[in-house]
């Protein structure tokens, strides 16, 4: 039904008043079972996806998965019973049992339930139940700065006022996410016409795209708990990069790991900025433009000085490319939020000319710390 709406939408070639699309599809959809308030969100839905294809020059949206999402009045959620009963066309209910822990029920306690989603997928039907709460961010002590790029997480903790706390690196499985997506590649230029037809190499290429799938979770989920546990300990604000910034840039590259990257980037965000609500720790972004080319020091351009090392030619620093990426981006939040009497961030932090004092000396003290390589992940 979904589909028939858009393909309707597409082929109308000027654009669409908020009347229009009622008067097409509302009397239509309501007389085939549909309540008022579905028949709405079935030709919003539509428009918007038709809309959001024309806008990028794309073709016309084809609907490949079975979902739903089911608002407050199609449902009943009881966490008690640990039962969810969904109102169906014409009267009738059904009442599912869940499947998952109570221990995991009793977590989302004292959450607002907004909605759920109804996939269908390999014959079965699947059912995620969304909860949201209101945040009180925890006043902060210490900032948290986190750089990601293609094969490490490196983490640095730093006072208000300047002070190197903690340095963390973990390496990630980008590259095996990557095999995964060449063997795809592989197969569909081995079978370039009928790979789509051919149920054999279908399946070989949705279980490579399965397996992308399960490493980039599995390890977005373990790195976002850990920075979380790590930042509630020190009671850090969080801060990531705007990957907003990076999109247009990636749009440019050719190269498919660049594109691979920010995907898997917004999966590891995800994860963070959840584990982070979990513990009322704030989160801030900041753009990332320039975090790994400048010198955190005096500001300007610093120079390859070995594998992965650069340094300024102006004051001498030296140090690791990742490590100054994130003192770079404490330097930028500094620099945005302390002066905006931002809560919890002291007035004493270092203007954006100064130093923190853990950058002192002729080699930066997070060079010294630069061992602390851990494998979150195991090849």
């Amino acid at each position: 039904m979904q589909q028939m709406v858009v393909d309707r939408i597409w082929g109308i070639n000027e654009k669409l008043s908020r009347r229009k699309p009622h008067k097409l599809f509302y009397n239509d959809l309501v007389s085939m079972g549909f309540r008022a308030h579905h028949a709405k969100e079935v030709y919003v839905y539509a428009e918007g996806l038709v809309e959001s294809a024309r806008s990028n020059g794309g073709r016309k949206p084809v609907l490949r998965r079975l979902s739903a999402r089911v608002d407050k009045y199609d449902y009943r959620l009881d966490l008690d019973n640990m039962t969810l009963t969904l109102k169906l066309h014409s009267g009738h209910e059904v009442k599912l049992k869940l499947i998952i822990s109570r221990d995991r029920v009793e977590k989302f306690r004292g959450w607002s339930n907004y909605e759920i989603v109804v996939k269908y997928e390999d014959g079965e039907f699947w059912i995620s139940v969304y909860f949201r709460r209101a945040i009180k961010p925890v006043k902060p002590r210490t900032i948290v700065a986190i750089d990601l790029n293609f094969d490490n997480v490196t983490i640095v903790v730093v006072t208000l006022d300047g002070r190197l706390v903690k340095l963390k690196r973990f390496k990630t499985p980008h590259r095996k996410i990557l095999t995964h997506k060449i063997w795809i590649e592989r197969i569909q230029r081995r079978y370039s016409r009928s790979w789509r037809f051919i149920k054999g190499v279908r399946r070989a290429i949705e279980r490579h795209g399965k397996r992308m799938r399960n490493i980039s979770w599995d390890y977005a989920h373990k790195i976002g708990d850990l920075i979380a546990e790590l930042a509630f300990k020190y009671q850090s604000v969080i801060i990531l990069e705007d990957l907003e910034e990076l999109r247009e840039n990636s749009k440019k590259d050719k190269r498919f790991n660049k594109k691979l990257g920010l995907w898997f980037y917004r999966r590891i965000q995800f994860c963070i900025e959840y584990e982070a609500g979990e513990r009322n720790l704030e989160v801030a972004k900041v753009n990332p433009r320039g975090t790994s080319s400048k010198c955190p020091r005096c500001g300007k351009k610093l120079a390859e000085y070995g594998h992965r090392v650069l340094r300024c030619r102006k004051c001498n620093f030296i140090g690791d490319r990742d490590v100054i990426a994130t003192l770079n981006l404490y330097k930028k939040f500094i620099k945005k939020y302390s002066r905006c009497g931002v809560p919890g961030v002291a007035l004493n932090t270092p203007k954006p000319d100064e130093n923190p004092s853990g950058m002192q000396g002729n080699q930066d003290e997070a060079m010294k710390n630069t061992s602390n390589h851990m494998n979150l992940y195991e090849s």
